[in-house]
């Protein structure tokens, strides 16, 4: 399931229909787990300039 947006309206919609949603102009979501794997990336980077 992903998630699409228009105005306050969020709404998971299955894969099979994300072309639908696309074209009456609702936006999708980003997912966080992204940028959850971005941030851990930056710590450990952080804790090798400090250890070194």
């Amino acid at each position: 399931m992903v998630k699409y947006k228009m105005g306050a309206i969020i709404k998971e919609v299955p894969k099979g229909s994300e072309k639908w949603y696309k074209m009456a102009g609702w936006k999708k979501l980003e997912t966080k787990k992204s940028e959850n794997k971005e941030e851990k990336n930056d710590k450990t980077d952080s804790k090798k300039t400090t250890t070194t």
